[in-house]
């Protein structure tokens, strides 16, 4: 958070940036980040067909989760048409796939095709602010469904089928999916340390604030919307030959935007770990209902909308560090002193402000 202790202020190039030494959380997050990606690569060893294929899409799903973030968590921008650039993504490999062009090249294009049109579509979007930017968002994403479906892209209605991938090329998706997961760790991380992510921080707490503080908040929003759309386009490009089929009312689902929105609110928006551990608990559990022949995800996904906006506002992992910073004054014997003071603070302040 920003202090503002000068009228003299400064623009957010010559903001100091937190002292690393100061915060080791980043490192705890990014090392305990790193030990789960660990953990998650030996899947394909010790797993079986099944399991690799529940976890390709968990970790798929992660990568959408990480990269909303970037946009939804640091900024406080609600986007709720993220899924565009996922089917842009899928399309775009999908139509070169066909062409004979090499799978690495189409998943770059469709990178570079939805990195584009978040830049057009945030210079008008970005001004727009609350839920009328949501919902603006979200009007992309259904037009660009219809646009798909209407104009048959890849076949009748939308729906294109892909060459067949190898049975060994599908342990190698997994791989491509836990690498992009661990590219989005690293950006978050260094959001959370450099200045990038100091003047996003700085727009999600006042934006009004920022600009006087001399940051330039429209751009920082767009390139923040442009960096958001980049990973999940390569995640969308990776699902389309890993699926070797797509259709629009899947690839353009509105539900995935909620998905993402869900699973880093569940974590913890804005934090290195929060939407990486939402989406292993939430699709983890939607996934064991699956196994059972029970289809509860649409119902998982509204009950977990409600019970997180009721009982999690701040996510998971600031629960655990509000816990955490419990237990470590209850161990220095400090916490019955401060909860007793606080409690006579407030009482102080009713009896004031009712004339007691």
């Amino acid at each position: 958070m920003i202090h503002d202790t000068d009228t003299n202020t400064a623009p957010v190039s010559e903001m100091p940036v937190a002292s690393k030494s100061s915060s080791p959380t980043w490192l705890w997050s990014l090392l305990t980040g790193l030990a789960l990606l660990g953990v998650l690569a030996t899947i394909p060893v010790f797993g079986d067909a099944s399991t690799l294929h529940n976890w390709t899409l968990i970790v798929m799903f992660m990568v959408l989760a990480q990269s909303w973030n970037f946009v939804g968590g640091f900024t406080g921008y609600s986007a709720f048409g993220n899924v565009a650039f996922f089917g842009l993504g899928a399309y775009t490999t999908g139509l070169l796939l066909i062409a004979n062009v090499p799978f690495w090249l189409g998943l770059l294009a469709g990178a570079l095709v939805a990195g584009l049109f978040a830049f057009l579509m945030g210079l008008p979007v970005l001004r727009l602010k609350g839920h009328y930017f949501a919902i603006a968002t979200l009007g992309t994403a259904e037009a660009l469904r219809e646009i798909v479906t209407v104009r048959n892209v890849g076949g009748s209605g939308g729906l294109m089928s892909l060459p067949l991938p190898g049975l060994e090329a599908y342990v190698g998706f997994y791989y491509a999916f836990l690498g992009l997961s661990l590219l989005c760790l690293l950006i978050t991380t260094w959001l959370t340390l450099g200045r990038f992510g100091y003047a996003l921080v700085a727009i999600r707490e006042s934006e009004q604030a920022a600009e006087s503080l001399g940051i330039p908040t429209y751009r920082y929003k767009v390139a923040a919307y442009v960096l958001s759309s980049i990973p999940t386009a390569l995640a969308g490009g990776l699902y389309a030959y890993w699926s070797f089929g797509i259709e629009p009312p899947f690839v353009f689902n509105v539900s995935f935007s909620v998905e993402m929105v869900l699973l880093s609110f569940l974590g913890g928006t804005g934090t290195i770990l929060g939407p990486m551990l939402g989406a292993i608990a939430f699709e983890s559990v939607s996934y064991m209902f699956q196994i059972s022949s029970t289809s509860m995800h649409d119902t998982l996904l509204g009950l977990s909308i409600t019970l997180v906006t009721i009982f999690l506002p701040q996510g998971f992992i600031r629960l655990v560090q509000g816990i955490g910073r419990l237990v470590l004054e209850y161990i220095r014997g400090t916490i019955r002193a401060n909860v007793f003071t606080e409690g006579l603070r407030r009482v102080r302040r009713f009896i004031t402000a009712n004339g007691i």
